[in-house]
């Protein structure tokens, strides 16, 4: 019982069954919640030649299924550009997790990639992600320079759905 009581404890302290990723996704601002965005700069895709993506964004995605609005399990929605591409390739995704990261996986079989706290801003991790756009398919991001992602906060408009 002690024990019991004594793990509890930690795991409060720690924030492991607060889930913080979900917390920092709704992060309890007026207006919507938070936006996490990188848009990358001649001079990195330079030194980058590999690298496809020139801008990524994620936000969390209210939906009106109940048990996808929690901590536990939530759905957020990414979207990315690519080099010489003017689409925007976007997806919703249902992570579930706790602590201080969350595994995703895209609708519709599109992917697979994992949220995870890096002070402030999100790591996104990618294992696999081929998103539809509005004249296709997006190559898999995982066969090129394109796995880890460090998105900051960033303005709403960076997040809107295009």
């Amino acid at each position: 019982m002690r024990t019991a009581m004594i793990l509890g404890m930690v795991l409060a302290a720690t924030g492991a069954e607060a889930g913080p990723v979900f917390d920092r996704l709704t992060g309890g601002r007026a207006g919507g919640d938070p936006c996490f965005a990188r848009v990358y700069d001649a001079d990195h895709l330079r030194n980058n030649p590999r690298q496809r993506v020139v801008r990524f964004h994620l936000v969390r995605e209210r939906v009106d299924v109940a048990d996808e609005n929690n901590p536990q399990r939530f759905t957020v929605r990414l979207g990315f550009r690519l080099r010489a591409d003017r689409d925007t390739y976007e997806t919703n995704a249902i992570c579930t997790g706790g602590g201080t990261a969350a595994d995703c996986s895209g609708e519709g079989d599109t992917g697979a990639f994992r949220i995870v706290l890096a002070g402030e801003a999100l790591r996104v991790e990618v294992e696999r992600l081929e998103v539809e756009g509005g004249r296709g398919s997006s190559p898999d991001l995982a066969r090129s320079d394109d796995r880890v992602f460090l998105l900051r906060p960033a303005a709403a408009s960076a997040c809107a759905a295009r």
